[in-house]
């Protein structure tokens, strides 16, 4: 057996000395790959690729430039990206937006001065987000209203998306690509069962589901946050208020058949909070586990849980 650990999660699955196995540093986390196969140098091609298009850190990526020009031409996976926002937008709201960019620039930069932004700017910053500020035509992009992109909610569940596509393509007999909050479980039989274990915060497990291949993403309020004045600020904003989510909820996990649509739905359903599971925890789409912050536990009928006695 071997365990690996990722944000939220524990992966439990048999596996053969001759396994294949590389970590690497890409989306702002550790990223770590175990295949049966030796393709880890092309898994991660694949994957610092998009991150580094996708990087809102570095002036010189694709990304990058765009927030700053506010129109560009843009390749084929920005453009895709784009496209998919809208369409998850389209179904589920806009609860998660990826327009909400500035917002986010201003709470990351006022917690690593160790302050908090002042309500006059969290004000400012949410009217640049919300529906129509992102207009594409063709891979022609154009940012209005002061809009800047932030990917965070999708990017790597997008990046895990082209690694599924590789594996489908190259018939590896399984492969555990972990981007921290985001993980895909592939295997060529359909029917293999990965167990999962689910942390119920920093420093225990609520339990174990049991899955076929799928997509697994976490959002919780315990992995990256930062404490000022005794409080504790998670990165996670509600786009109502502009303030870290507050919700009731620890955190969600999401089990789907597309990465990026895992991604967006674990943060999704954290910030719409604990009032608003019932709709989505009897989807024929996807599954989840959601906890409390008294750890009660709330997960999918459909979805095997064995939860820690």
């Amino acid at each position: 057996m071997i365990l690996i650990l990722v944000s939220g999660l524990l992966y439990l699955f048999y596996h053969n000395k001759s396994d294949y196995t590389s970590t690497f540093f890409s989306l702002d986390t550790l990223v770590s790959v175990r295949s049966s196969e030796n393709n880890c140098d092309e898994i991660k091609k694949i994957i610092t690729d998009i991150s580094g298009k996708f990087d809102i850190y570095s002036e010189d990526s694709e990304l990058s430039l765009l927030n700053s020009s506010k129109s560009a031409q843009c390749s084929d996976e920005l453009a895709e990206l784009l496209k998919e926002s809208e369409r998850l937008n389209s179904i589920y709201g806009y609860g998660v937006d990826i327009s909400s960019g500035n917002l986010i620039r201003l709470w990351h930069d006022r917690l690593q001065e160790g302050r908090l932004p002042e309500q006059t700017e969290i004000n400012e910053y949410l009217q640049y987000a919300g529906k129509n500020n992102i207009i594409l035509n063709g891979n022609n992009a154009e940012l209005i209203n002061g809009t800047s992109v932030d990917p965070g909610a999708l990017a790597k569940g997008f990046a895990l998306d082209r690694v599924y596509s590789f594996c489908a393509e190259t018939g590896p007999e399984y492969a555990v690509v972990s981007t921290g909050s985001t993980t895909l479980l592939y295997s060529s039989d359909k029917e293999r069962i990965f167990r999962c274990a689910v942390k119920a915060d920093r420093d225990s497990i609520a339990g174990t589901a049991e899955i076929t291949p799928c997509f697994v993403s976490t959002s919780g309020d315990y992995e990256r946050f930062t404490e000022i004045d005794g409080v504790s600020y998670h990165h996670i904003l509600d786009l109502r208020t502009g303030f870290p989510s507050d919700t009731g909820l620890s955190s969600v996990t999401v089990f789907c058949d597309s990465g990026t649509e895992s991604d967006f739905l674990s943060t999704l359903i954290f910030t719409e909070g604990k009032d608003n599971l019932d709709k989505y925890l009897n989807s024929d789409k996807f599954r989840i586990i959601a906890i409390d912050k008294q750890g009660n536990i709330f997960k999918s009928d459909s979805l095997v849980f064995n939860e820690m006695k």
